[in-house]
């Protein structure tokens, strides 16, 4: 019976795939116009948005890699990511990554690390999970400001997704066995500074490659990963087009119309489309949610922004398939990774349930938009056909920079008080 699963299981699987792959080609012929107009603006979603915010971190990314002092820095964050998340320090960076840029910069890096052999398949599998975020930027600027006309809506919603996703961090690293393997922790009896400068030197040896070298790998492999992701979105927008064209919805709808008789078919037709759309693609599903949500300043259970909450964090099916292909090389299982994102999208959905109406009045004061968006605060406005992006990224790279030196004033906060425990102890 093992042995004839274990055949089953691959044909069945090929045979889905191939399935849908004849589904798709059918749709785009049947729906020429209508798969045209999608593939464009998954195009548009991702020469405006996805594209000049990952370029310049995936470039980073590498350049400090192959310069060593990605490793260098990994040194810096070790007493503080050791002990909140049994990962090495250089998780710390691609962490401080995933919050500024945006999934899937993470996992990206993620993969490069695991394929170096800098980290172990458990701590990199959680380091994904825990690293694949939307942005700040997508959250506060896009849904809050752009779709749910509201900054304090996009605050409320950027602090329950990254609350959400540490909660999951804590529960995977609660989960491992003592005896699980882990990236060595070296101890040799020097202070950090000296630990940190011999890495660097030793990393920037073994890499071996000039800067010019360095420098046109790093854009290369850039622009690389990101037609990967540009041509997963477009598939995806058509994808999406084609279950609207089909009727697909609209069917569904009258079939749960029998259990939910209290609502008219054509609400439960559009919320089961934005649903969809939630599903397949993160930003076009954010959108189409919004559109279904009552007023902001409601006063009952936030149902509806609770199943926003769990769409964010839930990723869509589009990122997914980025991950995918970026973990393909590696050993790192993508059903732990689907796995995490379910449980981020419950933590998501319950904190939301929970959180939503007090921290929205935190941050529905003027003054505390103010403090915390500024520019937002005096722009209510933003459409996809405007280049309002790329001015973000400046800030972002300083939103990159402030995140980094918190992580290294709480890793030195953390050495110093194991340094003092174990002295204490003697």
């Amino acid at each position: 019976m093992p042995r004839l699963s274990a055949l089953i299981a691959p044909r069945l699987t090929t045979f889905l795939l191939g399935a849908g792959a004849l589904a798709f080609v059918v749709s785009i012929i049947v729906f020429p116009d209508q798969a045209f107009q999608s593939s464009l603006q998954g195009l548009q979603l991702w020469w405006k948005l996805v594209f000049p915010a990952l370029l310049p971190f995936l470039i980073l990314t590498e350049l400090l890699r192959g310069l060593g002092l990605l490793h260098g820095i990994g040194i810096l964050f070790e007493p503080l990511f050791r002990v909140l998340l049994r990962i090495p320090g250089i998780g710390g960076f691609i962490m401080a990554i995933g919050f500024t840029a945006g999934m899937p910069a993470g996992a990206a890096a993620v993969s490069r690390l695991r394929n170096g052999g800098q980290l172990t398949r458990d701590e990199a599998e959680r380091l994904m999970a825990a690293s694949h975020l939307l942005s700040p930027v997508i959250l506060v600027s896009v849904v809050g400001v752009g779709f749910l006309q509201s900054a304090a809506a996009g605050l409320t919603l950027a602090v329950l997704h990254y609350g959400s996703a540490l909660i999951l961090a804590m529960i995977h690293r609660l989960r491992i066995s003592p005896d699980a393997e882990q990236t060595p922790y070296l101890r040799d009896g020097k202070g950090i500074v000296t630990r940190f400068f011999s890495t660097l030197e030793e990393s920037r040896a073994q890499d071996g490659r000039t800067f010019g070298k360095l420098l046109g790998d790093a854009v290369s492999s850039g622009v690389q990963q990101l037609f990967v992701i540009g041509g997963c979105m477009m598939m995806f927008s058509v994808l999406l087009q084609a279950v609207y064209s089909t009727g697909f919805t609209d069917a569904a709808a009258l079939v749960l119309q029998h259990w939910a008789s209290s609502l008219p078919a054509d609400d439960l037709s559009a919320f089961l489309s934005a649903s969809v759309a939630g599903i397949l693609e993160p930003h076009l599903g954010a959108f189409a949610i919004t559109e279904q949500l009552d007023d902001v300043y409601s006063s009952g259970i936030p149902w509806g922004f609770a199943a926003l909450s769990a769409l964010l964090a839930w990723g869509g099916l589009s990122s997914h398939a980025q991950v995918r292909s970026f973990t393909a090389a590696t050993d790192l299982r993508f059903s732990r990774f689907m796995l995490a994102r379910l449980q981020h999208g419950g933590i998501a959905y319950v904190a939301t349930l929970f959180a939503w109406h007090p921290l929205y009045a935190y941050f529905g004061k003027d003054a505390t938009v103010a403090a915390w968006a500024p520019a937002l605060s005096r722009n209510s406005s933003w459409l996809m056909e405007q280049d309002r992006w790329w001015p973000f990224i400046s800030p972002m790279m300083l939103q990159l920079g402030s995140t980094l030196l918190v992580m290294l004033v709480l890793s030195i906060f953390a050495a110093f008080l194991f340094y003092r425990g174990r002295h204490s102890s003697k």
